[in-house]
């Protein structure tokens, strides 16, 4: 192929004049500029804090760990993050506020942040289930009542006071309570049969004894010891009792013309004996252990067999108290005043040896005095 050299020698010749003067001739120095020479131009004791050099043809030199055009810019440690980091020295890394890290790679959360993390400085991101500026509020589970329910951790249900429930949609019912239901918070409304602050009460038959009875469940009536019955209120005499009934537990009294401990000694002494009870005298026959029979006396008699007829002192005992003359107070006849002191009642005995009520009385008085004289 022949080459066309008058193309070749225009190009060339067109590229010579493009291309600058230090390029189109090599024999020329390197351009540097003004301000970079005179760096070098500084007195040597002028520039003992530099951190560069000058080589024979006056440029500058940068030493190690520093760079920019007069080296004053310091190299930072291999991988110190350019925006977050920064150094005074080379090889150091400083944090900017707001980040940390041997590199300076990582943020610092918002102060207070407690599930959270940042992608920027002073950012709190909250982690999956937790909500608020510092991520300290946890997100409850979905169906949560807002007002009834609460959670101390993310997809929890926790019911308030007075409230119940998965969901916490359900009245709580007040602690204790047996047999009911709820309303509204804190309530025992008592089920068909019970009754009680706390429905712990079965209601009883309707005519069972309300002390000799009780029930355990609503309706019935079980006696208590000693009652029995349906409606408790007949109690269980003394076991053995033949001809007695009771009143209480455990009792035996007898019925009409029966005695002894278990009503089994039939009481037919006066109906045999006829006559022990004298002056119109009732004959009530009594056990062989009680004397076998008694007399119920009239008034006027007394005695096993009302054959003592009472003396008046007997019938009418107050008649018996007299009164000694001797002793009895003196009216007095003066307008003087006097004063007159009752003694106290003492009792005498006469050869009856019955007691003789006997009043004696002192006067202190002139005029009495002059009575008895």
């Amino acid at each position: 192929m022949a080459v066309n050299w008058g193309t070749v020698c225009g190009t060339v010749m067109f590229l010579a004049l493009l291309l600058p003067a230090e390029l189109a001739n090599p024999s020329r120095t390197k351009y540097v500029p003004k301000w970079k020479k005179q760096a070098c131009e500084i007195p040597a004791l002028q520039n003992e804090h530099s951190h560069y050099t000058c080589d024979d043809n006056g440029e500058v030199k940068c030493l190690p760990g520093w760079t920019g055009d007069l080296c004053d810019v310091p190299i930072c440690k291999k991988g110190c993050d350019p925006l977050q980091g920064y150094c005074k020295r080379p090889g150091e890394c400083r944090c900017k506020l707001g980040y940390y890290g041997e590199l300076c790679n990582k943020c610092i959360a918002l102060p207070g942040c407690q599930h959270g993390y940042c992608n920027n400085s002073f950012e709190c991101l909250c982690e999956e289930g937790w909500d608020g500026l510092f991520c300290s509020e946890p997100i409850c589970r979905l169906d949560c009542h807002a007002t009834r329910g609460y959670c101390d951790w993310p997809g929890e249900c926790s019911c308030r006071l007075g409230w119940s429930g998965e969901t916490c949609k359900d009245c709580q019912v007040l602690p204790g309570c047996q047999h009911g239901t709820c309303s509204k918070p804190l309530e025992c409304k008592c089920n068909k049969g019970y009754t009680g602050i706390l429905c712990q009460t079965p209601i009883c038959a309707e005519n069972c004894h309300k002390e000799h009875g009780y029930c355990l469940k609503p309706g019935e009536c079980r006696c208590k010891v000693g009652w029995w019955g349906p409606n408790c209120e007949q109690c269980y005499a003394y076991p053995g009792c033949q001809h007695g009934k009771c009143r209480r537990p455990w009792e035996c009294l007898c019925d009409e013309g029966w005695g002894g401990l278990l009503c089994d000694q039939e009481l037919t002494y006066c109906d045999t004996h006829e006559g022990l009870c004298e002056n119109g005298g009732t004959c009530v026959s009594l056990t062989e252990e009680d004397g076998d029979f008694r007399c119920g006396c009239p008034e006027r008699y007394t005695g096993k067999h009302c054959e003592i007829e009472k003396t008046p002192e007997q019938m009418f005992p107050m008649r018996n108290q007299t009164v000694n003359k001797k002793d009895r107070p003196v009216l007095s006849t003066s307008k003087r005043p006097t004063t007159t002191t009752a003694a106290p009642i003492k009792l005498t005995k006469l050869p009856s040896e019955k007691p003789v009520l006997k009043v004696s009385t002192t006067t202190e008085s002139k005029d009495e005095k002059t009575n008895e004289t």
